[in-house]
């Protein structure tokens, strides 16, 4: 195996370049080896540059350890296994005496999509270290006036604004976003006459008082809009990004898809996170909540771009795990007081948490379609009560991510 490998490393024609491992301003390089067949990387100097280890186990077997993450790879096979996934690899991995190699591939997709914390540039042929919720520190992030994008720079729509009482050791910034606004109104309701609802003031109500209730409890709050307001949808995530955020939370109020007597009895309340949706319902809650994107021209319009797809997906599949934790935490809290059905958490495509590199929801207050649960939803009691428990929902969300993290677990 010694005399095929080093067979293997002398064919090879390409140098490519050096992998950069970039964690805050901290920078190291890994060299990276050029074969005929495809790119390898010495596992103990990956592990060293990413802080994880690396380990020799039974039978031909090696492990790469990332936080709670472990890749176990077999001698020649061109195979891994991430924690319980078997991943296909397009070569296999090698090993000469101690000297492990990794073909490429881990970096460039696995180690981002199944390890937490990481997500590789492609462009840039850089891996970047991060955290996904938890930030040291006790000094506030510096996001005080933002614009929310070229369409937005002078609406003063995206504000943040600091803690009543600092509870906490670490502080948090939760990016707070109302669906819809401007000339995109988002749904109307309900069906079969009654007092009109328009689902970008209700959003906008509940969003406020969620950032109220986050403020109270010694978070930081960024909203994506304060007033009524196109923001793009892909300047929601934008937004989140630039100021760092820790979570995103995006309010919305849902329709049926019909405007039938019997659509009108649909209800309840529902929250998302970003994957394929998985059933047709989730779909044409998909459709409909991006097809806010009419609304955005010129400016707004964000550019197609397949690389940066790519790379996005790369990155949001490092939250879907934390994501769906939040997600359930949020839908469990609202349980408690709706008077609609839990419609349960739920997947989809959306377009507004395509662009958030952290772990992000949108969530589904209730049906304004539906002529009670558009009457309840216009009440300001009950916005309150919703945003009240959505807030803690977050905050217990925080809790027990820190405990995980604190505990060696996650």
């Amino acid at each position: 195996m010694i005399a095929a490998l080093l067979l293997f490393l002398q064919s090879a024609v390409v140098v490519p370049p050096n992998l950069v491992v970039r964690q805050g301003d901290a920078i190291k390089v890994v060299p990276v080896i050029g074969t005929t067949r495809g790119s390898y990387i010495r596992a103990d100097l990956l592990a060293l540059a990413l802080g994880g280890s690396v380990s020799n186990a039974p039978n031909a077997h090696y492990r790469v350890s990332l936080g709670s993450t472990t890749i176990e790879l077999i001698e020649g096979v061109p195979f891994a296994r991430a924690d319980s996934f078997l991943v296909p690899l397009t070569l296999p991995a090698l090993r000469s005496g101690n000297t492990f190699l990794l073909p490429f591939e881990l970096v460039s997709s696995l180690i981002p999509r199944y390890a937490s914390g990481f997500f590789y540039d492609v462009a840039a042929r850089e891996m970047r270290i991060f955290n996904t919720v938890a930030r040291r520190g006790v000094e506030p992030p510096a996001v005080a006036q933002q614009n929310a994008g070229a369409g937005a720079a002078s609406s003063g729509s995206a504000t943040t604004t600091g803690p009543r009482a600092a509870r906490r050791t670490q502080r948090h910034l939760v990016v707070v976003d109302a669906g819809h606004g401007g000339p995109d109104p988002g749904m109307t309701g309900p069906i079969g006459g009654g007092p009109r609802l328009v689902e970008k003031y209700i959003t906008l109500a509940v969003a406020k008082l969620l950032a109220q209730e986050l403020r109270d409890d010694g978070v930081d709050v960024l909203m994506t809009r304060t007033t009524d307001t196109l923001i793009a949808l892909s300047d929601r995530g934008r937004i989140a990004n630039r100021n760092k955020g820790d979570l995103f939370v995006s309010i919305h109020v849902n329709a049926t898809g019909s405007r039938s007597s019997s659509a009108a009895r649909e209800r309840g309340f529902e929250t998302y996170f970003l994957a394929e949706a998985k059933s047709e319902d989730a779909l044409r809650v998909e459709r409909m909540e991006n097809e806010a994107v009419r609304f955005e021209t010129g400016a707004y319009a964000p550019k197609g771009d397949p690389l940066s797809f790519i790379i996005n997906d790369m990155a949001q599949n490092e939250h879907l795990r934390e994501s769906s934790d939040l997600a359930e935490t949020i839908q469990q809290g609202m349980r408690t007081f709706h008077p609609g059905p839990s419609r349960g958490v739920q997947q989809a495509n959306f377009a507004v948490l395509r662009g958030s590199y952290m772990p992000a929801v949108l969530v589904e207050i209730g049906f304004g379609t539906n002529p009670d649960e558009a009457e309840y939803l216009s009440e300001y009691a009950n916005q309150r009560e919703i945003a009240t428990s959505i807030a803690r929902s977050v905050l217990d969300y925080i809790s027990h991510y820190e405990a995980r993290v604190s505990g060696g677990t996650k």
